[in-house]
């Protein structure tokens, strides 16, 4: 493993307008640094785990990428553009808790005003936008609750959702921040295998937030581990460590190996 600027850079080959870049990178809120001296490059079609304890920096990462904060110093690039003018290209799925169940809304109004920044501000949506709204939401397995009241979903289709409004944009880069978390097991293993065929299907590259690494380790290329303020980046068998995984759950854990794939089990949690 290398750290932020020796880091390993598998996936940065070929040219600037397949990867997206971090240059010396410092991520902060009012002058407080939260990550710094960010050098990363991930490359088009790479689906990337994050992972790192609470409070680390995951979240600023993604919203680094969408343009809601700004480097405090350095350049990011997105397949040769800077961020302001390639947010077109990334769809963002924050944390479910975001979504508002008492909006009198329907799953088809939620998803297409991921379709808002095609369309313009006081402009009505066309044949084409409602159209791809309604693809976005048949592609996440929701056709028949097209017209459900988001309040009548059950937690994994809500976040279904958020994931199709973020589809409903046609992104190239669709980043999502604990897309599993506060969902039963079942709808955590349909929303993985969902994102899996997405992936697939749509040549989308894909940063994923989560703490659950057994869920999301087949479907991710590289991780990325935070941890005082800095970013690592390598494969899955390099980065899903005993000693970072500890830190990340605050608990005992065992990493082992069955059937070829890495197997986290996690503990009684220390106090102290």
């Amino acid at each position: 493993m290398k750290g932020s600027r020796g880091m390993d850079r598998l996936g940065g080959e070929g040219p600037a307008g397949d990867r997206i870049v971090f240059e010396g990178v410092t991520l902060g809120y009012a002058g407080e640094t939260v990550l710094r001296d960010i050098d990363l490059e991930i490359s088009r079609g790479e689906s990337i785990g994050i992972i790192g304890p609470n409070g680390c920096g995951k979240t600023t990462l993604l919203k680094s990428l969408v343009g809601l904060i700004r480097p405090l110093s350095g350049r990011i690039t997105v397949f040769g553009e800077p961020v302001i003018s390639a947010r077109r290209r990334i769809g963002y799925v924050p944390q479910r808790e975001t979504l508002d169940i008492s909006y009198p809304a329907t799953v088809f109004d939620m998803v297409i005003m991921g379709r808002y920044a095609r369309i313009g501000l006081f402009r009505r949506p066309r044949d084409l936008d409602r159209m791809r709204a309604g693809q976005a939401i048949a592609d996440v397995g929701l056709a028949e609750q097209a017209h459900t009241p988001i309040a009548h979903l059950s937690g994994g289709q809500r976040q279904r959702v958020l994931i199709a409004r973020a589809l409903s944009a046609d992104p190239e880069v669709v980043l999502l921040d604990e897309p599993t978390a506060a969902v039963d097991v079942r709808a955590q293993r349909e929303i993985v295998a969902l994102l899996e065929n997405l992936k697939r299907e749509r040549n989308l590259t894909v940063l994923l937030v989560t703490h659950d690494v057994n869920l999301v380790y087949p479907i991710v290329d590289r991780i990325i581990y935070m941890a005082d303020g800095r970013v690592f980046i390598g494969r899955p068998e390099e980065m899903l460590t005993q000693e970072k995984l500890q830190r990340i759950y605050n608990a005992n854990v065992i990493v082992t190996e069955a059937d070829g794939r890495i197997c986290v089990i996690v503990g009684d949690v220390h106090h102290g």
